[in-house]
């Protein structure tokens, strides 16, 4: 068995709790069942490419792919640290869950580059998957209000869940986002 196989498996085995493991947030609020850190990463990277499609077609130039490897091990180490939720994340607590993290990616992926400049969300690429977190987060807000499962009017109060990071698209799926919860009735769930 080569070394490469081995890791490939090793890393799989590593994220796979990802896919058993509830967004924290969503639990704290009531919502059972809700959606796992995996579902999440996906429809990050589903954002991720959405956004950077966008931006193209408007003439930036952005790597695509850089970006999809960030948004799918953005939230890697959380398989072994599980979701933390944003109100029990002191400025304390933050810094050693960063470092900590940085380390358990470091031990689980192949190629921590990605999750490192996703973390330190300096690069074009690494803005886009911040804000396609939030953008995330706050569709799946929507949604989940939509179907009556809970109330998560904070979610809309709370303005570092619309940071758009200088990525205009962002800012307009924000503005939408936002019109959308205002006026429910403008939208509906499932019209595909």
């Amino acid at each position: 068995m080569t070394e490469r196989a081995a890791r490939i498996v090793d890393t799989l085995i590593g994220l796979d709790p990802l896919a058993e493991l509830p967004r924290t947030g969503w639990l704290l609020r009531g919502i059972r069942p809700c959606e796992s850190i995996a579902d999440h990463s996906y429809a990050v990277a589903v954002t991720v490419m959405l956004l950077v499609d966008a931006l193209r077609a408007e003439g930036v130039e952005v790597d695509g792919e850089k970006a999809l490897r960030m948004a799918l091990v953005h939230d890697a180490p959380e398989a072994k640290t599980g979701d933390v939720p944003m109100p029990q994340k002191t400025k304390e607590l933050s810094a050693a869950l960063k470092a900590h993290e940085a380390t358990i990616a470091e031990r689980l992926l192949p190629d921590a580059a990605p999750f490192h400049e996703a973390a330190r969300g300096e690069s074009l690429e690494a803005r886009i998957v911040k804000a396609a977190d939030k953008i995330q987060m706050m569709t799946k807000a929507l949604v989940y209000e939509r179907q009556r499962r809970g109330d998560l009017h904070e979610f809309w109060m709370n303005e570092g869940n619309f940071e758009a990071r200088g990525v205009d698209v962002a800012a307009e799926a924000f503005a939408l986002l936002r019109a959308r919860h205002a006026d429910p009735g403008s939208w509906e769930l499932g019209r595909w």
